[in-house]
C-alpha cells in the first residue's frame, strides 16, 4: 500500500508536467500490488468476512482514485496544449500590434497638425493631441505591448495566481489606453491608410482578448487548471484514506488473531481441568458402583473392580498416555464395558490435548518469527538482558555497530563480558567530565542516554530500559552521520561557506566576548574593511570570478594578521579585524597600510589580471564605544567616511561623522521624493566655434532647486544618486527631455548629455536612447554622449562594444573631464571619440601655469593631428579664450560665453542671434 501512495505522489508530480509521463507510470506498475491486496481479501473470506469487506472496499476506493486521477491528468495534458495555442496566439497578436504602432510615428511625424493648447493635454478626455504627446503616449502602449509579451512568454500554464492577474489586468488596461489614444488622435488623421491602419490594430486587439479573456483562453484555461489541482488533492486524499482503511483492517485482524488465541488457550485450560474433573467424578462413581458390586457378587468381582480402580487411582497427576488394563477391557461384563469406555475417553483426552498443544505451539511460533522479523529489520541495533544480566536475544546491526560475531554474543551471555569485548574491539564512552568506563555505565543503567565512540569510526547512542521481570533493553542507534550533519549546520550558522572566515554573528559574539571579559584592560581595534571597484569585477568578469577574487583576499588578510587576530567576512565584498594583542593607534596604522599594500597588488584570477583597491574604518573601544553593536556601528561609520576619500584609504572613527551620514541619508530620500514630485529640471550652457564664435551646441545640465534648501549642487546629490542607482532613472528622464527639446532647434545644433558610469553598466543605456530617439523624432547624429574615464576603466570588450552599438546608430560620443585621469591617451587609442573635451581645471590656471598650458597645447596639438574636436570647458575670460584659439581649440564652453540657462532662455538666445561674440 505504501508503494502505491508512492507512485500517487509521482503521478501527481507527472501530472503537473503534462508530459504523457503519467501512462508510463502506471503502464502495469500497480497490478502486483492490487494482486496482493486481493489474496489478502481471499484469504479473509474464510476467516472474518468483515475485515475482508473492508479490505475490497480500500482496495476498490484505491482503484477509483487512480482512475480518477489518470482522468485528471489527461485534462491537465489536454489544457497544457490549449494553453500553448492560446499563449501563441497572443505572442503574434502583440508582435503584430507592436508592429503596427511603429508604424504610426513615421505617419504622425510627416502631418501638420494645428497648434494646440499644452494644458489640454493633462486632462483625460482630450480630443485633441499634438505630436509629441501622441508619439509619447505610443511609446508607452509600446512599452505595455512588450511587458505583456514577456509575461506571456515566460508564463505556464499551472501559474494560477499572479500570471492570471498580471496578464488580466494589463491587458484591460491596454485595451482602454487603445481605445482612448485612437479616438484622441482620429480627428487629426483622416487619410485613408490611418484608417486602415487602425483597422488592422483593433483586429489585432481583438484577435489578443479573444487569446486571453474568451472562454477558451489563457484566463479560462488558468481557472480550469485550479479545478484539475483541486481535483487532484482530492484524489490524493482518496489515496489516503485507502491507506488509513486497509492499515486499519490489518491492525483489526491482528488483534483480532491475538483474542482467538488467547481464547483458546483458555479453552484447552478449561477442557484440561474438565476431565480431570471428570476423571475424579468417574472414579468416584466406579469407586460406589464396585462398592455395590462388592456388596452384590463380593466373591466374582471384587478382584476386576480393585484393579480398574488401582488404575484410576494410578493416573492421578499423571500423563494421560497410560492405558486401561487389557484383561480389564477384554472382560465381557459391565466391568469390562467400562473399561473400554473409559480407555475411549482416555484416549479423546489425549487427541484433544495434542491438538490443542500443537495449534498453540504453531501460532506462538509465528509470532516468534514477527518479533524476529521485526528486531532484525529495524535500522538500530537492540539487545535484550535478563534480570541476571544475562543475554537473552539481539539483531544482527547490534553485531555489526561493533563487529562482534555470533560466538560473542550467544544467549546466556554475561553482560559484563559482552561489554568488555565492545571496549576490546574499540568502542569508548565520549564523556566531557574526563574518561569514563562503558562497561560501568552501562551496568550501572541510567535514563540519561550514553554516547560511544567507536575506533574513530562512528558515533553510537545507546538508550536503555528496565523491563517488567527486571531485565533490561538496549538500543543502539548509528549516529555518525547525524552529528557529521549537525557539525556542518553549526558550522554554517556561524562561517562564510565561500572563505570559510567566521561571519557577522559569529565575530560579533567574539567582539562581545571580549569586551565583556573583566580581565581584559587594553584597548580594542575593529577595522571595517570594504574593496573597491569589486562591483566593476562582477558586472565585467562574472560572479563567478568574483568569488574567487574574494577568497584570494581572504587569504591575503590572514597573511596580514597574528596568531591573535581574527578576521571575518561580514558581507559581500566587506570583511573585518578585531585586534585583541596590540592595538596602539600606531600598530593599527601599520596593521592598516599593510594591508592596503596587500591587497592592492594584481590579482591574477583565470588569466585575468585584477587590481583593486580596499577601504578601511577604524574603531578602538573603549574610545569609541564598549557594546559590540556601537563599536561595529562606528567602524561602519568609519569606513563610509573612508569610502567617500577615495580608493585605498584608512580613516578612524569621530564623533561627528554619524551626523554626516544622517544628512545624507536624509538628502536621498528627498531626491526620491523630488523625482516622483518633478521637482529637477534642465539648464543649457551653449558651446560655440571659437575661431567665428556661433553656437554649435548645448551641454544638458541637470539642476535641483529645493522647495526648502534652495540650490543644491550636482555635485552633492549626482553621488548619492550613483551610489543608490537612481541614476539609472534620473539619465533616462535627462535623456528623454533633452531630446524633445533640442527638436526646436535649428538642424545644425547638437545637445549633449553626461552619462554616469553606473547608467552605462546598466545594460539599459542603448534601449534608453532608442527610446528618447524614437520619441522625441531626433536624428541620432545631433545627440552627443559625453562619457568619462570612469567607464572605460576597466577595458573589456563588453564596454568597447557598447560604444561601436552606440556609433552605429549614428550617436556622437565624447571624452568629458580629458586630462583628469592616468590614461587618457590610452582610451583615445582605444576607440575614435567625436570631440574631447578639457578639463576646467586645466583651463583655470592655463594663463599662469606652465603644467597647464603644456597639457592644452598637448591636447589640442594631438586632437588636430587625429581630426578630433577640442572643446576647453570653464572659459571665464577674453585671455583664456584667445589663448585657446592661438592653441587650435576649435570650441569652447564656460561663464565668459554664457551661464546654463533654462529651456526657454536658450531658445531666445537662438532665435536672437546665433554668434555669442565677434
Amino acid at each position: 500500500m505504501h508503494s502505491l501512495t508512492g507512485r500517487a505522489r509521482e503521478l501527481l508530480q507527472a501530472c503537473r508536467v503534462a508530459d504523457g509521463s503519467h501512462r508510463i507510470l502506471l503502464n502495469g506498475s500497480m497490478d502486483k500490488d492490487i494482486e496482493t491486496i486481493e489474496d489478502l481479501a481471499t484469504f479473509l473470506h474464510n476467516m472474518d468476512v468483515t475485515y475482508e469487506v473492508k479490505v475490497r472496499s480500500a482496495k476498490d476506493e484505491l482503484l477509483r482514485a487512480f482512475k480518477s486521477l489518470l482522468s485528471s491528468c489527461d485534462t491537465q495534458t489536454s489544457l497544457q496544449i490549449e494553453f500553448q495555442s492560446q499563449q501563441y496566439r497572443a505572442q503574434e497578436a502583440i508582435a503584430a500590434l507592436s508592429n503596427l504602432i511603429e508604424r504610426l510615428p513615421s505617419q504622425l511625424s510627416t502631418r501638420s497638425l494645428p497648434p494646440v493648447d499644452k494644458s489640454a493635454l493633462s486632462k483625460s478626455d482630450s480630443s485633441v493631441v499634438d505630436n509629441d504627446t501622441a508619439l509619447m503616449r505610443l511609446a508607452l502602449i509600446r512599452a505595455k505591448l512588450s511587458e505583456l509579451g514577456n509575461i506571456l512568454k515566460h508564463t505556464h500554464s499551472t501559474q494560477l495566481i499572479e500570471g492570471d492577474k498580471q496578464v488580466v489586468q494589463l491587458n484591460e488596461s491596454l485595451l482602454k489606453t487603445l481605445s482612448s489614444e485612437f479616438k484622441n488622435m482620429a480627428p487629426n488623421l483622416p487619410d485613408k491608410d490611418l484608417g486602415l491602419l487602425y483597422v488592422e490594430i483593433d483586429r489585432q486587439l481583438d484577435q489578443l482578448t479573444h487569446a486571453i479573456l474568451s472562454p477558451i483562453g489563457i484566463h479560462d484555461i488558468w481557472k480550469r487548471t485550479s479545478l484539475f489541482y483541486s481535483g487532484s488533492s482530492i484524489t490524493r486524499m482518496a489515496t489516503n484514506r485507502a491507506d488509513i482503511a486497509l492499515a486499519s483492517a490489518l491492525g483489526g485482524l491482528e488483534k483480532e488473531a491475538r483474542t482467538r488465541y488467547q481464547q483458546a488457550l483458555d479453552k484447552t485450560h478449561t477442557t484440561i481441568d474438565e476431565a480431570k474433573w471428570l476423571i475424579i467424578g468417574v472414579n468416584t462413581a466406579m469407586a460406589v458402583v464396585l462398592l455395590g458390586l462388592g456388596l452384590l457378587f463380593a466373591a466374582g468381582l471384587a478382584s476386576p473392580i480393585e484393579s480398574l480402580k488401582a488404575f484410576v487411582l494410578q493416573l492421578r497427576g499423571k500423563e494421560l498416555s497410560q492405558q486401561v488394563p487389557v484383561q480389564l477391557m477384554a472382560r465381557m461384563d459391565e466391568v469390562g464395558e467400562l473399561a473400554r469406555s473409559f480407555n475411549v475417553l482416555l484416549a479423546d483426552l489425549k487427541d484433544a490435548r495434542r491438538r490443542l498443544l500443537s495449534e498453540s505451539k504453531a501460532k506462538i511460533r509465528t509470532q516468534y518469527e514477527r518479533l524476529y522479523a521485526a528486531i532484525e529489520n529495524i535500522p538500530q541495533g537492540l539487545c535484550l538482558i535478563d534480570a541476571d544480566n544475562r543475554l537473552l536475544m539481539s539483531n544482527t546491526k547490534f553485531m555489526t555497530l561493533y563487529d562482534l560475531t555470533s560466538g560473542d554474543v550467544c544467549e546466556g551471555t554475561p553482560l559484563k563480558q559482552i561489554m568488555q569485548t565492545c571496549i576490546a574491539k574499540g568502542a569508548q564512552e565520549v564523556r566531557h567530565d574526563g574518561e569514563g568506563d562503558y562497561a560501568e555505565s552501562y551496568t550501572a543503567f541510567s535514563n540519561k542516554p550514553l554516547v560511544l565512540n567507536f575506533r574513530n569510526e562512528r558515533t553510537i547512542l545507546v538508550r536503555t530500559a528496565r523491563t517488567p521481570e527486571g531485565g533490561m533493553v538496549s538500543v543502539h542507534e548509528d549516529i555518525t552521520e547525524r552529528r557529521r550533519q549537525e557539525q556542518q549546520i553549526a558550522h554554517l550558522a556561524y562561517h562564510d561557506t565561500l572563505t570559510g572566515l567566521p561571519n557577522r554573528r559569529l565575530f560579533r559574539d567574539s567582539i562581545g566576548s571580549l569586551l565583556n571579559d573583566v580581565t581584559q584592560k587594553r584597548e580594542v581595534a575593529l577595522l571595517f574593511m570594504d574593496l573597491d571597484l569589486f562591483k566593476t569585477v562582477n558586472d565585467t568578469l562574472g560572479h563567478q570570478v568574483g568569488d574567487q577574487l574574494l577568497v584570494v583576499v581572504a587569504e591575503r588578510l590572514q597573511s596580514c594578521l597574528r596568531g591573535s587576530d581574527r578576521v571575518a567576512r561580514v558581507g559581500g565584498d566587506e570583511f573585518a579585524i578585531l585586534l585583541t594583542s596590540e592595538s596602539s593607534t600606531e600598530a593599527v596604522i601599520r596593521l592598516s597600510r599593510r594591508i592596503i599594500d596587500k591587497i592592492g597588488q594584481p590579482f591574477d584570477i583565470n588569466g585575468h589580471m585584477i587590481v583593486v583597491g580596499i577601504s578601511i574604518g577604524i574603531a578602538i573601544s573603549p574610545r569609541d564605544g564598549h557594546d559590540p553593536d556601537r563599536l561595529m556601528k562606528c567602524a561602519d561609520l568609519a569606513l563610509y567616511r573612508a569610502k567617500g576619500k577615495g580608493r585605498n584609504v584608512y580613516c578612524f572613527y569621530e564623533a561627528e561623522m554619524g551626523a554626516l551620514v544622517q544628512a545624507r541619508r536624509t538628502l536621498e530620500m528627498e531626491l526620491r521624493k523630488a523625482m516622483e514630485a518633478e521637482d529637477l529640471e534642465l539648464a543649457y550652457q551653449p558651446q560655440v566655434d571659437i575661431s567665428t564664435g556661433n553656437i554649435q551646441g548645448f551641454e544638458a545640465l541637470i539642476r535641483w532647486r529645493h522647495s526648502e534648501r534652495g540650490f543644491i549642487s550636482p555635485e552633492e546629490f549626482i553621488p548619492i544618486a550613483e551610489e543608490t542607482g537612481l541614476i539609472t532613472t534620473i539619465g533616462r528622464w535627462v535623456l528623454m527631455q533633452a531630446c524633445l527639446e533640442s527638436r526646436h532647434w535649428p538642424e545644425n545644433l547638437q545637445v549633449g548629455v553626461n552619462v554616469s558610469p553606473v547608467q552605462f553598466r546598466a545594460n539599459t543605456l542603448i534601449a534608453d536612447i532608442e527610446a528618447a530617439l524614437a520619441v522625441s523624432g531626433l536624428p541620432p547624429h545631433r545627440l552627443e554622449l559625453e562619457i568619462t574615464e570612469g567607464i572605460l576603466m576597466q577595458d573589456t570588450e563588453a564596454n568597447l562594444d557598447t560604444l561601436a552599438a552606440l556609433r552605429s546608430m549614428g550617436v556622437h560620443i565624447a571624452m568629458d573631464d580629458f586630462g583628469t585621469g592616468y590614461s587618457s591617451l590610452g582610451y583615445i587609442r582605444k576607440f575614435h571619440f567625436d570631440r574631447v573635451k578639457i578639463d576646467k581645471s586645466f583651463i583655470h590656471d592655463v594663463l599662469n601655469s606652465k603644467d597647464s598650458q603644456a597639457v592644452v597645447q598637448a591636447v589640442c596639438g594631438l586632437c588636430t593631428t587625429l581630426g578630433i574636436e577640442s572643446v576647453a570647458e570653464g572659459v571665464e575670460s577674453v585671455q583664456q579664450l584667445e589663448f585657446l584659439r592661438s592653441e587650435g581649440c576649435t570650441q569652447a564652453q564656460g561663464y565668459y560665453i554664457a551661464r546654463p540657462m533654462p529651456a526657454e532662455a536658450a531658445r531666445e538666445m537662438i532665435a536672437s542671434n546665433m554668434t555669442v561674440y565677434k
